[in-house]
């Protein structure tokens, strides 16, 4: 009977653990900030030297690592490489002095709010584009895919450890606290193990982090230079506090695994509890506002409870030998309350983020990240189900130590199953987190519009319905009083950067001077597409801007 129940369960453990390093290398996108718009615009003619270039985009945004660089058409930089911040989602870059008539080319990366680069270029055209119509081709760099992967899989083996070392500190103060000592002990050195592993991961992810963020190779990523960047971001002072205390924790934990009676082993609940908002403060949750924050926090909080805990109990189970049945009886009950709780606040939590991240119904089909999160929702059910099979049935029973042979093979085969289910869950997860979300994927799902500055007017554009294939486009200008304001002529092109297409040109259709359409206008691919407007008042007045407008798959 114990052979059997013992091989179940490490069998389950091995599944978990396989299962979770597949998923751990799923392919996943990386660009999250979306560039809303540039002065100059893209493809624009300014009659004038700009002093700066200027880029906003949709969220804030970080520099390290990031650069704005201006070529002309002999890839010469005209920039002066001091980047400065008119806000928490602007960057810009001076320029060296007045630039001559021609055409230059803007490159950029940065740092998004979930610490993914993101790059791009555009070009401007300073009087008139360049006459020869040639240009040296600039690009930036881009992050190996090897570094990419390694990068994917060391957060989510950060992520897997953190949950198991804040899990198993509560298992053990709480569910585990009436196991004999002996085997209280070696579970704390279990812990201050699976803690040292954490310090280890964290390590490897700032390090891998600069190399994500900055294009490099590994080389260049593991020199202090590097390290050091990363560590004055935000992601690099979460995981730096993360490092801190999960050492903490070993060391506590190694004392506690130490000590005759591990009597302040419940210490390292302190250290290990401070852990949880690390992860959230490095991602998209420190930027959604507080609540969003404190759900976020409280999501991996449930998580840990639910994952580490019960790996730590069904660990105590195995090695608990003659006391097995005894113990179970006496913890089974404590965790079975324990993820009642969690399962609660999991609920609660993940449908107050899945609606931050998603807020549209459709993003959860449309997006990578909304079929994702599906499919966690769909990975909890059956765990549910389990659960409430073993507070049904097996918590009762052993609890009252009255389950039968193939009563207790039945409850070691479930919780087999529900750390299988769970780990997968955590892979699911560490993918999730490395793909945009939703929110910023997706608009409303009829049209798109928006209202943008163009010179001394506004320009308000529609269209609909944003999909790939054709749409129809208008165009509305007025005065800053909102008053319709005609003009001359009206221009239209869009590019999608990320695929060097474009600029593909639109032929616009004047209804009435301050209105102009065109019907079957076609996007080929989903993307964040650059649309450009040229308007013209009189003879000498033109007006430019750019608009970044997110195209789903038709």
């Amino acid at each position: 009977m114990k052979r059997t129940g013992i091989a179940a369960a490490c069998r389950a453990l091995i599944v978990a653990a396989v299962v979770l390093v597949a998923l751990a290398g799923a392919p996943s996108a990386s660009a999250h900030a979306i560039l809303q718009e540039t002065t100059p615009g893209n493809d624009s003619v300014v009659q004038r030297s700009p002093p700066t270039v200027k880029l906003r985009f949709n969220e804030p945004v970080e520099t390290a690592f990031g650069s704005i660089r201006v070529f002309d058409c002999a890839g010469k930089r005209v920039d002066s490489g001091k980047i400065a911040r008119p806000d928490a989602r602007s960057v810009s870059v001076a320029l060296r002095g007045q630039l001559p008539p021609g055409s230059y080319t803007a490159t950029w990366r940065v740092i998004s709010a979930d610490s993914h680069p993101v790059a791009g270029a555009f070009v401007f055209h300073v009087k008139a584009a360049n006459k020869s119509g040639s240009c040296k081709q600039v690009f930036g760099k881009e992050t190996p895919s090897s570094v990419d992967g390694l990068f994917k899989a060391a957060r989510a083996i950060d992520f897997a450890l953190l949950l198991l070392v804040a899990g198993g500190a509560a298992a053990l103060a709480v569910v585990l606290r009436s196991a004999a000592i002996e085997l209280r002990l070696r579970l704390y050195r279990l812990l201050a193990g699976l803690a040292a592993g954490l310090v280890v991961a964290a390590l490897l992810c700032i390090v891998l982090q600069g190399a994500v963020a900055g294009g490099f190779g590994l080389r260049e990523a593991f020199r202090w230079s590097t390290v050091d960047a990363v560590l004055q971001t935000r992601f690099g002072k979460a995981f730096l506090f993360q490092i801190g205390l999960a050492a903490a924790t070993a060391l506590v934990a190694f004392a506690a695994g130490r000590a005759r009676n591990a009597s302040f082993g419940p210490l390292v609940l302190v250290p290990a509890a401070l852990l949880l908002p690390t992860v959230s403060d490095a991602g998209h949750a420190r930027t959604s506002g507080t609540i969003a924050f404190v759900a976020d926090v409280a999501h991996v909080a449930a998580a840990s409870v639910w994952v580490g805990g019960l790996a730590f109990t069904v660990v105590a189970l195995l090695r608990a030998g003659d006391d097995r049945w005894p113990l179970a009886s006496r913890a089974v009950p404590l965790f079975s309350r324990l993820a009642v709780v969690s399962v609660a606040t999991l609920i609660l939590a993940g449908s107050l983020r899945g609606y931050e991240e998603v807020r549209a119904w459709h993003g959860l089909w449309d997006t990578t990240y909304g079929k994702l999160l599906l499919t966690k929702i769909a990975l909890v059910l059956p765990l549910l189900g389990l659960g409430a099979y073993n507070n049904r049935y097996a918590v009762p029973r052993l609890r009252r130590q009255i389950a039968s042979l193939a009563e207790q093979r039945r409850f070691l085969r479930a919780a087999g199953a529900e750390l299988a289910i769970m780990a997968v869950i955590v892979g699911v997860t560490a993918v999730l987190v490395t793909e945009p979300p939703a929110k910023a994927s997706i608009k409303p799902p009829k049209l798109f519009a928006t209202t943008a500055p163009i010179g001394e007017l506004e320009v308000n554009m529609v269209i609909e319905p944003a999909r790939t294939g054709p749409n129809v486009i208008h165009l509305y200008f007025f005065t800053k009083a909102g008053v319709p304001a005609n003009v001359d002529a009206a221009k239209l092109s869009a590019t999608l950067p990320s695929e060097n297409i474009g600029p593909l040109r639109f032929q616009l259709q004047k209804l009435v001077p301050s209105h102009y359409t065109v019907n079957g206008a076609v996007f080929p691919l989903p993307g964040d597409w650059q649309v450009t407007i040229e308007a013209r008042r009189g003879e000498f007045q033109s007006l430019t801007q750019t608009v970044s407008v997110p195209i789903r798959k038709g």
